[in-house]
């Protein structure tokens, strides 16, 4: 999974939304946040196996600064860049479609479907895809030096037992917080270089069929893959007719796509407000709208910089050096320490930056309406 699909990874959520009953749950300046929307994420986000489940008003604070992130990035146009409008057909492009009637999808060009494989192979190079598995626990990057060591050590108890034979799909049931793939026995699909996490990728394309990975971090949290099966891209003609449908699907259920194709440059990004186009699935495009958003406004932010300033994590370290201490360790210069500084640098940069957007934009909570949060008909 590829960064910005991280983004967008941690808001998915099935979609549903009942216009006729759907009062507004809060305001961030003038931007409405619907209780559907709110119900929908919450219960995605607090059904997971193991997890810290959050009550409704802990979260609603978790989504409240959510979307003042949000609300900054559309105010400061970052919709509108090229950057953006690549990063969101591109993002979509690689997501998977669910299947759906294909009426009212339109004839697509023969010489579209033929260019979207050229670009496939590309992307598969020499290595080909790789099918994999994965158990995965999270790790919050804000998370603590022993919460990180805990759960190292419970992949390391994990992958253990598979070296003694268990089976992996069934641990990927019993441990993996990974919704979409711990009930298929941790079967995530096949993916290409450039769909994955550079961590994962980087571990996934070095292992042959039938290997299983030593325990590992990415920005996430802690992965064990297995390569299920390799393979090379099939021949153009094998697949034209799987890749016109999907490619059909992608068109009516986004509305978001190209004119015209020429190599990989996307030479032209539909623009669609959605809310004047009431497509299916209208409330997932919409997530992935803002998670590509808030991709973008990642690498504006302060605390992105706050990493690369030797001065002032220098600075920070010496005002706080008491907290890295440990039994029989005292770090004398943050590089010792440079993880946690970094890590805690930016969490503080980022609650004075959302101190500074809560008076930008007034919150305004309707509390009648958040009594009815999933307790409603």
């Amino acid at each position: 999974m590829s960064i910005r699909l991280f983004f967008i990874f941690l808001l998915l959520v099935p979609t549903m939304v009942l216009a006729d009953d759907d009062p507004i749950l809060f305001t961030v300046g003038d931007m409405p946040v619907m209780r559907s929307e709110f119900e929908q994420s919450y219960l995605k986000n607090n059904t997971q196996r193991g997890g810290d489940r959050k009550s409704v008003a802990d979260y609603l604070e978790l989504y409240i600064i959510y979307k003042l992130k949000v609300k900054a990035a559309l105010d400061a146009h970052l919709d509108e860049t090229n950057s953006f409008k690549g990063e969101y057909a591109q993002c979509l492009s690689e997501l998977p479609i669910p299947s759906v009637s294909l009426q009212g999808t339109g004839h697509v060009s023969p010489s579209v479907v033929s260019a979207v494989y050229e670009k496939r192979k590309r992307a598969t190079g020499t290595e080909g895809l790789v099918c994999l598995a994965q158990i995965f626990v999270r790790v919050p990057q804000k998370s603590r030096r022993d919460e990180q060591r805990q759960v190292e050590q419970k992949m390391e108890g994990i992958y253990r037992q598979l070296q003694g034979g268990a089976d992996f799909g069934q641990l990927a049931r019993q441990y993996s917080q990974d919704e979409s793939s711990a009930f298929e026995d941790g079967v995530m699909g096949w993916y290409s270089h450039g769909q994955l996490l550079k961590e994962v990728e980087d571990v996934a394309f070095g292992l042959q069929k039938g290997a299983i990975s030593r325990p590992f971090q990415s920005t996430i949290g802690y992965h064990i893959l297995k390569i299920v099966d390799r393979k090379q891209l099939e021949p153009y003609e094998m697949i034209q007719e799987q890749l016109s449908s999907e490619i059909g699907q992608r068109q009516w259920q986004t509305q978001v796509g190209t004119n015209r194709i020429s190599g990989d440059k996307v030479e032209k990004v539909l623009e669609v407000p959605m809310e004047e186009n009431p497509i299916p699935f209208e409330g997932l495009q919409k997530e992935y709208y803002e998670g590509v958003l808030l991709y973008e406004l990642s690498k504006h932010s302060v605390g992105k910089h706050a990493a690369e300033d030797d001065q002032a994590l220098a600075y920070y370290f010496k005002k706080n050096k008491k907290k890295y201490r440990r039994k029989g360790f005292k770090p004398k210069d943050y590089t010792e320490v440079r993880e946690f500084v970094v890590s805690d640098l930016q969490e503080e940069m980022d609650k004075h930056w959302v101190a500074d957007l809560r008076k930008k934009y007034p919150v305004n909570v309707n509390k009648k309406v958040l009594k009815t949060v999933n307790n409603h008909r």
